[in-house]
């Protein structure tokens, strides 16, 4: 289950980061005047570990307590 959020949210990165006209810049990441794609891309890409690690944490509390 870890791995398909992981895929899901990276999957959700990658099709916001295609549908940025500009690509991927570096100078719009670190702009924080205003919202960017990259800022998104980003987010997505630790939500989706952060997620990944819960769903394995959880699974394996629950082998434990049974």
């Amino acid at each position: 289950m870890s791995a398909s959020l992981l895929a899901l949210f990276w999957g959700l990165a990658f099709l916001v980061m295609l549908n940025d006209i500009d690509f991927f810049s570096v100078q719009d990441l670190f702009d924080t005047e205003q919202l960017h794609h990259e800022h998104i891309v980003v987010a997505l890409f630790f939500c989706g570990i952060v997620a990944a690690a819960i769903a394995a944490i959880w699974a394996r509390q629950r082998r434990i307590e049974y």
